[in-house]
């Protein structure tokens, strides 16, 4: 009977698991079937040694070590997998301290089965409280504390809490509540990051809009320029006509043209969000010597707002920059596309295999990760093709939010 109890609690402490897990880590690269599949076995592994390996601090290394091996499953950073499962644990032995303090060595405490249950109970709370910054998947260094302060408090606990005393039920009670703040605490600094990088997206659109602008009144100044010598530029072509100095007129026509083009507008696609970001972006590349070839083809207005453009385009323009900045031999191709309401985005850079890290520390993976979930709401996606010393960043969506 008390094995049986046991296991109809451990499976609703791995459904609780699941629960908390989901919402913390978002959702899982597997398929459905397969997720279930390693929940099954982490709860095929974790009943076996509960019932054969008598010793808690085994089983709990067990447990964390599992825990954490099921988190690979889920896109996220090391980091917040290994927060994950070292509170997931230390908030499952708080519930058990806290039972055992307040009903004894009661067959429904000593199996776990009203813990686990309270444990459900705050899974669904926690899911229907806790707002994922998808966006926000930096590395903060404040990441390596919390996990710090959620193993210290497994260890405070298990050298501290050995009797069923009010004394430490109190310490019980304090170390539980450090781990809700754990998660409080992370809650507000991904939410300072996800601010940080609205900011900096905005700033971009800032800079983009201001250089878009720049170019305009060039490319103004110029067309006056043109058509105040017009005339003249007609007399001397017909002249040459006249003359039948016909090997003349195509070298004057390319100075005509070079006299109306702004060199930094790489983009006349006629969408001004995505022109300004391209023109600047890429004329940025131009000045540390980028050789660059940009075909840019969509309607004047599109479905995606600015501020999704800016974190797909600027993300992957970014990305490409950093690693021309040291790559040997720099080129960048810009291949973006409209057709029957999805957009084709290519971006194309040459990069140095032996530079990985940016100067601010940030991974490459990061703004690669920002603009997957971003596409998410346009029910697009974002494939990655290394080769040789080569990187092509390929983005297709629909021309539609969700």
């Amino acid at each position: 009977m008390e094995t049986l109890l046991y296991l109809i609690s451990n499976a609703i402490r791995i459904y609780a698991i699941a629960v908390f897990t989901g919402a913390f880590l978002g959702k899982s690269r597997l398929a459905p079937f397969n997720v279930n599949l390693t929940y099954l076995g982490y709860y095929a592994i974790g009943s076996t040694l509960w019932l054969t390996v008598h010793s808690p601090t085994l089983n709990l290394i067990a447990n964390t070590a599992m825990l954490l091996l099921l988190t690979t499953q889920y896109q996220t950073s090391w980091l917040k997998r290994l927060l994950c499962a070292v509170s997931s644990c230390a908030m499952g032995m708080f519930f058990d301290w806290f039972a055992f303090a307040l009903f004894g060595n009661r067959a429904a405490i000593e199996c776990g089965f009203l813990q686990d249950i309270v444990a459900l109970i705050f899974a669904f709370v926690f899911k229907g409280l806790y707002k994922r910054y998808d966006d926000s998947t930096f590395k903060s260094k404040y990441s390596w504390f919390l996990i710090v302060i959620s193993i210290g408090t497994i260890i405070v606990g298990m050298l501290t809490v050995n009797a069923q005393t009010t004394h430490d039920y109190i310490i019980a009670s304090v170390l539980l509540i450090i781990n809700f703040l754990n998660f409080y605490v992370y809650n507000l600094e991904q939410k300072n990051l996800e601010t940080k990088h609205k900011l900096r997206l905005i700033e971009m659109s800032n800079h983009a809009y201001r250089n878009q602008l720049q170019i305009l009144q060039n490319s103004q100044k110029k067309l006056r320029f043109m058509r105040h010598d017009l005339r003249k530029h007609f007399l001397r072509i017909r002249d040459m006509i006249s003359s039948e100095s016909y090997a003349d007129i195509p070298p004057y026509l390319d100075e005509m043209e070079e006299a109306i083009i702004v060199p930094q507008e790489f983009s006349k696609s006629g969408n001004k969000d995505v022109d300004s970001l391209i023109n600047y972006e890429l004329t940025l590349a131009a000045e540390f010597g980028t050789e660059i070839h940009c075909d840019v083809s969509l309607p004047d207005q599109l479905n995606v707002t600015a501020f999704d453009m800016t974190v797909i385009l600027g993300n992957l323009l970014d990305n490409a920059l950093e690693a021309l900045r040291h790559a040997p031999e720099k080129r960048l191709h810009v291949l973006i596309r409209e057709k029957r309401g999805i957009i084709k985005l290519e971006i194309t850079n040459t990069f140095d295999p032996a530079y990985t890290r940016a100067p601010d520390g940030r991974e490459h993976g990061i703004g690669l990760m920002s603009v997957t979930n971003t596409l998410e709401k346009y029910h697009g996606k974002l494939e990655t093709f290394p080769k040789d010393k080569e990187f092509c960043s390929a983005a297709t969506f629909f021309n539609k939010a969700e």
